[in-house]
This record gives C-alpha cells, structure tokens and sequence, in this order.
C-alpha cells in the first residue's frame, strides 16, 4: 500500500511539473515605437506649385494642405501607420502650433550673428517631436473614368534628415478614391518598409540618436576655444573641456570633433539618447538635442561662462558662451 502511495505522489508531481512547463510564458513588454509624421515630399510640393511665394524652392506645406488629393493621402498613409501600431503627429496641428512662433526667425538670427536658419521642416520636427518623417508623393494618370497612380513613400530620420528607406508603388487602374489606390499600391511593400523604421528605432534606443552641436563664443565672453583652464588640477584648453563633458555625456562617448577655431566649436555624429529626465519629479520624457546640451551649462558655470541654447530641428543646437 505504501508502495502504491508513494507511486501516485510521483505521479502528482511529474503532472504538476508538466503543467508549468507547458504554462505561455509572461509576455513581454511590446517594441516601443517611434512616432511618425506624414509630409508631403518637398519634390511634389515645387512640381505642384505648394512652395513660399518668396522662395519657388521652399515647401508650403500649408498650400500642399490645400491639395485634396494630397490630404486624402496623408490621411490615410497615417492610418495604414497607427494600424501597425505607430503613434502619429498630425501635420496640421504641428502647423498650427508654429504659426505661434512668428518671432523664432529673428530670434534664431540674432543669437548667433545670422548663422543660424533653420527652414520650415526643421521647425515642424522640433515642434511636433516626431521620430521618423515618411515623406509621400504621387503622379495620378488617368484613362477616362479611370486613375492609375504612383505613389514613392520614403522615411528620414528626423533629426539628420537621413533616408532611412524607401519604396514605390502602383495602383492598379481604377475609379476607386485615391485614398483606396494608395492603400492598394502600398500594401505589398509596407511591411518591409514599417521594419526597416522599427530597426533604424531599436538601434538609437540602444545607441542614441545622432546629432550635431556648434558652440560659438560671444563678444562678452572671457574665455575663447583655446583659452586655458584647469580641472581636477589638469590644464587644457576651452575645447577640450567640452570634448570631456562630450564624452562624459554622450551615449558610448560617441561624437566627432570636425572643426575648431578660437570662436566656433563644431561636433557632428554625437549620439545623444532619446529620453531624459525631467525636473520636479525626474520623470522620463523625450528630448531632442537641446535637452541633451542644456546640462553643460552648470558645469561651463564654474569658468565664468554663461550659455544660451538655441535648438533647430530636434537634432541639432547652437550654443552660445558668454560671460556672467
């Protein structure tokens, strides 16, 4: 009988254990998404007369708006996006938002003696925050009743305004909206194109989003780029105070010094990270190349200098030295 006993115990047991084996693991946390932004190709808004009437080179987006079958088609490429999960920016409201910015012009201007542009695009990034901007054109040819269209659909990295991918497709020939036509000339290659956002994405979380910082110094500053100075009983130079704050900072310490005289200071490929945390309460928020800057400013404190940032687009930044 105690034989019998300890053989259903076994039993129970070996069950129970096959039982957690076969349990679905915990799943984990989704991919987290970059957020996107739907404009018009700049080529389609000059080809199609969208421009500034100052500048016949310069996108209108808000003209590109007027367009009814470039709308439609924003529209519905965001859908066929937030469908796959990706969080959108809507490009009206992002133009809205920047008709609140009259003055950035002139302030951008005089903070750095002109150098300092920063085009319609640059500003609409920066205001929006998007990760990713999937750039949209199309040629409508039509037979009688009927369109044929050809849509090229590219994504740019927001912040360097590097092609990441890029696809074309064609509709077949059809009465149906061009909303529908888009949908139908994108769906076969979509998914190849949402992946190769999503793994240009997984790598700046891992890495950092690239950019680029110009310092330059002001006419009140009492130190230059190769001034003198001393830290942790080490002497060096200005810029090479700021090539340790860069290193200390940056993702991997990854940047490129690629130019200096005694007033200007440049750095390209920095890898700042995308996410920050903010003040009264250090929650984590999204942060473009000015956030990443902004700290340098207590640290360059302690030789007399004072800085003023001023950021175009999200991944780049002037910063202006000067004296207390």
């Amino acid at each position: 009988m105690k034989k019998i006993y300890l053989l259903f115990l076994t039993f129970i047991f070996a069950l129970c254990s096959f039982a957690q084996s076969t349990v679905e693991p915990v799943s984990q946390p989704k991919a987290m998404k970059p957020i996107i932004m739907v404009v018009p190709e700049k080529a389609w808004c000059i080809n199609q007369g969208c421009v500034k009437d100052d500048d016949p080179k310069s996108p209108d987006y808000e003209k590109a708006l007027l367009n009814d079958d470039m709308l439609n088609v924003i529209t519905r490429m965001g859908g066929i996006m937030q469908e796959r999960g990706y969080p959108l920016k809507n490009l009206q409201s992002a133009l809205d938002e920047l008709k609140n910015e009259s003055s950035m012009d002139l302030v951008l201007v005089s903070k750095a003696d002109g150098e300092i542009m920063e085009d319609d695009l640059a500003q609409l990034t920066r205001v929006a925050q998007a990760d990713i901007l999937v750039n949209i054109a199309f040629t409508r040819t039509s037979y009688g009743p009927r369109n044929m269209v050809e849509f090229r659909v590219t994504s740019i990295d927001a912040a360097t305004n590097k092609q990441i991918g890029g696809e074309a497709g064609r509709s077949s020939a059809s009465g149906a909206p061009i909303s529908t036509l888009l949908e139908e000339s994108v769906l076969g290659f979509i998914d190849n194109f949402t992946g190769s956002i999503q793994r240009h994405f997984d790598d700046l979380v891992a890495n950092g989003r690239e950019g680029s910082v110009i310092f330059k110094i002001a006419s009140d500053s009492p130190l230059n780029f190769e001034s003198e100075v001393s830290l942790n009983g080490e002497t060096g130079e200005l810029n090479e105070l700021i090539d340790y704050w860069m290193n200390e900072h940056a993702v991997n310490g990854s940047f490129t010094q690629n130019g200096k005289t005694r007033t200007r200071l440049s750095y390209e490929q920095v890898r700042f990270p995308l996410f920050g945390k903010g003040k009264f309460g250090g929650k984590q928020k999204a942060i473009n190349m000015e956030g990443f800057i902004k700290p340098i400013s207590s640290f360059l404190s302690e030789f007399g200098l004072s800085v003023a940032t001023v950021p175009v687009g999200i991944g780049k930044a002037y910063v202006v030295l000067g004296g207390k």
